[in-house]
């Protein structure tokens, strides 16, 4: 892999407009486009062990679940690559760019899955994914990878920066961390689950807050993504692109999962999204081929919201006189952090009790 994705001397100036110099750039939108297939792999193993097949199909079940969750590393590492370029070309700006999106490729996934669903599949979903991403291929292997990029890049409004993280510490007050708290309360089971829901959401589902949690959410998208196309224009380190990275994801969950919440569950079902809404009931999350997708798309939405506020705290230790190596170690820890609560949650979504005596 570190092969695929380090850039030489050569890549990090003009570029190379052979084949070769093309590789790095591939790699993010290849391996998304290659996602859904892993997760059928994964189905398929499962179904094998179901019937008496154990070892075998055990390896290819880890192994195809692994691969699915390396698409959005590996597009996170090529962003990273890109992102060091000091003089980029127009294919590596682009390459970066399609990295980033790349990252998001388990809940865009879900999202096509959801919308095609409510058109009655019209097309399979897994042809539309495999065509929309041989056309980004297609977009990188014609990009002018011998040419920089024309024009100084933008910086972003201090105070529109002010706002978006004091917009993402609202909604952490009126609605994440109740939201998570109640996640949290998945291994103990669904009756448990639903006592908290229910408690929590006097909070944020009443008639004034609802509609403030949805705006502030759309401020976060709207500006977050500004940001991005700002940000990219110009290189950055890798704790940097990694916020990055993690706000792109979050932008295409958030509009996601407003979709499966408000059209696809209580408009076009007319169900509520309680416990069967987010285990995939009744056959569950691991078995079903559909709901597959769900588990990298849920355990990376956990993981990336709280990632993406330890990143938002080391830009703002960094701009108030704290030191790098503390903020770094900071945003680091907060990762370690983010992935044993999004394991947790996802473990008690995928069928993991743990009882109280």
């Amino acid at each position: 892999m570190s092969g695929i994705m380090s850039v030489t001397a050569h890549d990090r100036t003009r570029g190379d407009a052979g084949a070769m110099g093309r590789l790095p750039m591939l790699a993010s939108p290849l391996a998304a486009l290659l996602y859904p297939f892993a997760l059928e792999g994964f189905n398929t193993s499962v179904t094998r062990i179901a019937a008496g097949a154990y070892t075998l199909s055990w390896l290819s079940a880890a192994a195809c679940l692994a691969l699915a969750f390396a698409v959005p590393l590996i597009a996170v590492l090529a962003a990273m690559s890109f992102s060091e370029i000091g003089d980029p070309t127009v294919a590596q700006l682009r390459a970066k760019r399609t990295a980033l999106v790349a990252v998001a490729a388990p809940t865009l996934f879900t999202f096509v899955g959801v919308v095609l669903t409510m058109l009655h599949d019209p097309v399979p979903d897994t042809w539309l994914w495999v065509a929309c991403w041989a056309i980004a291929l297609a977009l990188l292997l014609r990009s002018d990878n011998g040419v920089p990029v024309v024009g100084a890049p933008r910086p972003v409004p201090a105070r529109l920066r002010v706002a978006h993280g004091v917009s993402a510490l609202a909604l952490v007050m009126i609605f994440l961390a109740l939201h998570i708290a109640n996640h949290l309360m998945f291994p103990a089971g669904e009756g448990t689950f639903n006592a908290v829901m229910k408690v929590f959401r006097h909070v944020y589902r009443n008639d004034i807050l609802q509609p403030l949690v949805v705006a502030l959410f759309l401020f976060q998208v709207g500006t977050g993504l500004f940001f991005v196309w700002r940000l990219t224009g110009a290189p950055s380190d890798r704790f940097r692109t990694f916020q990055i990275a993690s706000g792109v994801y979050l932008a295409f969950y958030v509009l996601g999962h407003m979709d499966s919440v408000f059209i696809f569950a209580r408009t076009y079902l007319g169900i509520d999204t309680g416990w069967g809404f987010a285990t995939g009931a009744p056959t569950g999350i691991i078995k079903d081929p559909w709901n597959i997708r769900l588990l990298p798309h849920y355990w990376l939405g956990a993981f990336f919201v709280l990632a993406h506020l330890a990143a938002g705290a080391r830009a703002v230790f960094m701009a108030h006189g704290v030191s790098k190596a503390f903020a770094d170690r900071f945003m680091i820890s907060g990762t370690v952090v983010a992935a044993i609560i999004a394991t947790w949650i996802m473990l008690g979504m995928s069928g993991m009790r743990v009882h109280f005596v």
